[in-house]
């Protein structure tokens, strides 16, 4: 893999307003290999695949959700069910849906993750992936692009550039980091099935049992994990002293 000078760059962060600026960095990676999962299939059947979630599984690897447009969901699964890939159907829209994958080695989005990046982009169009990761220096940006070389030998470094984010004091991916921090895999394994399957919709797509049934754990179970996480997330999220919001 072709590899960019990477300088290294001092990291600053500054306050404006109630709201934190900071230098970070942007590392962008294309993916030509159709071996990988995402990859061939957008190819295979002339398709557009986003990733949405990505999590650990609490037996092995990650679980990760993709958004499919531009193809029928069943014909999607059967290249990857050929290609020997874990992948099941969530939801089914007009033209594409949902796809849950089940992976446990060679993925581009988990070296981001375990490496401490934000993947800002994981996409696939027509045979051609795009990878966006978020790291805080230059430095960092090129330990990466060193991992990748030994982990991604046919994934190419496509950019790497700087940027200066805006965002609150507290942001998004901070909070995401604490709430999900806080839950277990198996935790995070169940809310994520019952967001992602429209458990949380009205009317709902699919029950508790039908999701527990799929997990191999009992209704009960199933809601049990659920109360613990929709308490854990809640507590994130309304951590407060203030007298007035309790009932006596």
């Amino acid at each position: 893999m072709e590899n960019r000078p990477v300088p290294r760059t001092r990291r600053d962060t500054m306050e404006r307003g109630g709201r934190r600026v900071k230098n970070v960095v942007e590392v962008e990676f294309r993916v030509r290999d159709p071996s990988y999962p995402f990859v061939g299939a957008s190819r295979a059947d002339t398709c557009r695949l986003d990733l949405e979630v990505i999590a650990p599984h609490s037996d092995d690897g990650f679980v990760e959700y993709f958004t499919l447009a531009g193809a029928p969901p069943e014909r999607v699964l059967k290249t990857l069910d050929d290609d020997g890939v874990d992948a099941t159907l969530v939801a089914q829209h007009a033209d594409g849906g949902r796809l849950r994958f089940h992976v446990r080695e060679r993925c581009v989005a988990v070296s981001v993750v375990d490496f401490g990046a934000i993947p800002r982009l994981v996409e696939a169009d027509g045979g051609v992936g795009r990878v966006v990761a978020e790291v805080s220096s230059r430095g960092d940006a090129a330990e990466l692009v060193d991992r990748f070389e030994r982990e991604h030998p046919t994934v190419a470094v496509d950019d790497c550039r700087d940027r200066q984010r805006s965002t609150p004091l507290f942001t998004h991916h901070d909070f995401k980091q604490d709430a999900i921090g806080a839950l277990t895999d198996r935790q995070r394994e169940v809310f994520l099935t019952a967001y992602m399957n429209g458990y949380y919709d009205w009317p709902r797509k699919h029950e508790a049992a039908e999701l527990a049934d799929e997990l191999g754990i009992s209704p009960a179970t199933f809601s049990q994990h659920l109360r613990t996480v929709e308490g854990t997330l809640f507590s994130t999220l309304l951590d407060t002293d203030d007298d007035r919001v309790f009932v006596e």
